[in-house]
C-alpha cells in the first residue's frame, strides 16, 4: 500500500502512473496486447513507453520558456521519449526497479539516452517502515514522483518546472517512510524522509534580451547533499469519494553553496461512479502550491550577499467517462502559475490549458490527446500553443 500512496495519483492502488483506473480482478496468465502480468519467472516485470507530440506555437523562445525537458517547444514533431523499464519481485520484502530514457532534442534534434531512475527498496518492515536507496524521483507532493507517461497533459506544470527543475527533483540517496498506526481503514497517512546528493537538470527562463540580471538563476537548484520531507494522507470518505492531502519540505545547498529552501502543500479529491468496480465516470482535482527562499550572490565583479524568493501553484481538474468505441475519454482543464523574480531574469507567467484525451481500451494502453496552451508572460505579451499528442503504454504497474 505505501508505494501506491505516495506514487500514485488514482488513490486506489491499481496502476502506478494510471490515475483513474479502477481495481481490477486479477486473470490469469500475461496479457500481451497491454503487457499486464507479462513476467520472466514471476520476479521480472517489463515495462515499455512512447511519447510524441505533433503540433504548432507562437512562442518564439524555445527551450527558455519550456517548463519541462521534453515538453514540445517547436512546430513539427517532438519525440518526448521511448522509455523501456524493469520492475523487480523479490518476494514480500524487497522490490527493484530500473529504467532507461531515449529521448530527441526538440532543437537540436540530438538524441539522449540516460538511466533516469534505479533503486532497491525493502518493504514490509516492523513498525510501518520502508527503506529505499539508489536514483530515484523524490517525493514531494503529487506530481514529481510520476514519470512523463503518467501526466494528464504532455507538458509540465510551470510550477514543477521553474522550482523543482525542468526533468524533476532527483536524488542519489536514501529514503526511509513510514506509515503512521492510525487503526483504520478510512485514513492512511504517510510520512518520508530522502537524504541523498542532488541530480540538479537546472531550466533557466527569459523574458527577452536585456542587462545581466542581479542573480544567475540557474544557480538556485541544488547542487549538492539534498533533504526532502513528505508528508501525505489520504481519507476514504467511502468506495466513490477520496480526499488526500499533505505538505513538504526541501532543503539543500545550491549553486552559491548557499541555502535553498522550499515549502509546498498538495490537495486532491476523486469520486469514482462506481467506487472500486471496474467502469463508471470518474472526477479528480488537483492542486499543488510551492514556495522556495534562495540565498544568493550577485553576479557583480566582486558578489554581495542577497536573496530572492517566488512562489508558484497549478490546480487541475479532469473528467472521464467510458465510451462505447473505445476506453475513456477525458476532459481537463489545467491554470499554473509562477510569480517571477525580475531580479533573475524569471519572468512573472500564468497559463490556461484546455485538454480531451481518448484512450484506446479500459487498459489505457495507447491514447490521442489534444491540448491548447494560452501563455501570459506578465508585461510581455501572450503566447498560443496547440499539440497532438500520442502515448503507449505496456506492462505491468511499476514498482514505485
Amino acid at each position: 500500500m505505501l508505494c501506491c500512496l505516495l506514487a500514485t495519483r488514482s488513490g486506489y492502488c491499481v496502476s502506478v502512473e494510471s490515475p483513474g483506473a479502477s481495481m481490477p480482478t486479477e486473470p490469469q496468465g500475461p496479457n500481451w496486447v497491454t503487457g499486464e502480468r507479462v513476467n520472466l519467472g514471476r520476479v521480472f516485470f517489463p515495462h515499455f513507453h512512447f511519447n510524441a507530440v505533433y503540433g504548432g506555437t507562437t512562442i518564439e523562445d524555445g527551450h527558455e520558456a519550456a517548463a519541462g525537458h521534453h515538453d514540445p517547444i517547436t512546430d513539427g514533431w517532438t519525440i518526448q521519449g521511448f522509455e523501456a523499464g524493469l520492475s523487480g519481485r523479490f518476494g514480500d520484502h524487497f522490490e527493484a526497479f530500473g529504467v532507461g530514457h531515449l529521448s530527441q532534442d526538440a532543437e537540436s534534434k540530438d538524441w539522449t539516452l540516460e538511466a533516469e531512475e534505479y533503486f532497491g527498496k525493502i518493504k514490509n518492515l516492523p513498525g510501518g517502515l520502508e527503506l529505499r536507496g539508489g536514483r530515484y524521483l523524490n517525493r514531494i507532493g503529487l506530481h514529481n514522483a510520476v514519470h512523463q507517461h503518467g501526466w494528464d497533459v504532455s507538458d509540465n506544470d510551470l510550477m514543477s518546472g521553474r522550482i523543482l527543475g525542468d526533468d524533476g527533483l532527483f536524488s542519489m540517496g536514501g529514503e526511509l517512510s513510514w506509515t503512521l498506526p492510525l487503526n483504520s481503514i478510512q485514513w492512511q497517512s504517510v510520512l518520508s524522509l530522502s537524504v541523498g546528493d542532488a541530480q540538479p537538470e537546472t531550466h533557466e527562463e527569459h523574458a527577452g534580451e536585456g542587462p545581466k540580471p542581479r542573480f544567475e538563476a540557474d544557480k538556485a537548484a541544488w547542487h549538492s547533499t539534498l533533504t526532502t520531507i513528505n508528508w501525505t494522507t489520504i481519507y476514504n470518505l467511502n468506495d466513490f469519494h477520496q480526499f488526500r492531502f499533505g505538505a513538504s519540505a526541501i532543503f539543500g545547498e545550491n549553486g552559491w553553496v548557499r541555502q535553498s529552501t522550499v515549502v509546498g502543500a498538495h490537495a486532491s479529491y476523486q469520486w469514482r461512479e462506481n467506487g472500486l468496480e471496474l467502469g463508471g465516470r470518474y472526477w479528480r482535482w488537483n492542486t499543488e502550491v510551492m514556495y522556495r527562499e534562495i540565498e544568493a550572490l550577485t553576479t557583480e565583479v566582486r558578489p554581495k550577499a542577497g536573496s530572492f524568493s517566488e512562489w508558484g501553484f497549478y490546480t487541475q481538474a479532469i473528467y472521464g467517462a467510458p465510451t462505447s468505441f473505445a476506453g475513456p475519454l477525458e476532459m481537463g482543464l489545467r491554470t499554473d502559475y509562477v510569480q517571477g523574480v525580475t531580479d533573475a531574469d524569471l519572468p512573472e507567467r500564468w497559463r490556461l490549458t484546455p485538454s480531451i484525451r481518448l484512450f484506446a481500451n479500459a487498459q489505457r494502453t495507447a491514447s490521442l490527446a489534444l491540448h491548447y496552451n494560452y501563455d501570459d508572460f506578465v508585461g510581455h505579451g501572450s503566447e498560443h500553443s496547440l499539440w497532438l499528442s500520442f502515448g503507449l503504454n505496456w506492462g505491468s504497474p511499476e514498482v514505485r
